[in-house]
Order: C-alpha cells, then structure tokens, then sequence
C-alpha cells in the first residue's frame, strides 16, 4: 500500500473559529496519512452506493412503468374481448328471434 509520509509539523492545525478569537494556544490534531485515506475510502465507498441505489430506483420505476403500460393494454383487450363478446350474444339474440 502506497503510504505517505508527511511532514510532522503539519500533524496540527489552528482550531478554526478559536484561533480566530485569539486563542493561539488551541490548536487540533489533523487526521493521519491513513486516515485520511481511510476517510476517502468510506466517501468512495458511500459515493458508490448511493450511484447502485439510484440505479435500482431508475430500473424499478422503469419496471413499474412497464407494468404500468401493460395493465392499461390488458384492460383495453378486456374491453375489446367484452364488446366482441357482447355482438356475438346480440347477434345470436337476433337470430333467436327471427
């Protein structure tokens, strides 16, 4: 694994806001080499599942719409099937009663 070393003087920073304030004295520890590494990792890691998630949203939504479209063309041969079902019993009423 490539590490890098770095400079031990920049293992610490100013602490933001207080040192703004005038308090010089506080100051925070940054994060190592490898945490930092860990840390782009966890992002890369979490940037990678939420890209899979929205791509199963996509496909199911896309799934969903399928289904969708072929329900509404089922119930149009539904109806189709009922009308034609519907001339066939008028015309042997008709030819019933002739």
């Amino acid at each position: 694994m490539d590490v890098q070393h770095e400079n031990p003087t920049e293992d610490f920073q100013d602490a933001g806001p207080s040192a703004a304030d005038g308090h010089q004295g506080e100051r925070m520890p940054t994060m190592s080499s490898f945490e930092r590494q860990m840390m782009n990792r966890l992002g890369s890691f979490a940037e990678n599942q939420r890209t899979l998630h929205d791509l199963c949203v996509s496909n199911f939504q896309r799934i969903d719409t399928r289904f969708d479209n072929m329900d509404a063309r089922f119930m149009t041969l539904d109806e189709q099937i009922e009308a034609v079902q519907n001339q066939i019993y008028d015309l042997q009423f008709a030819d019933e009663e002739e």
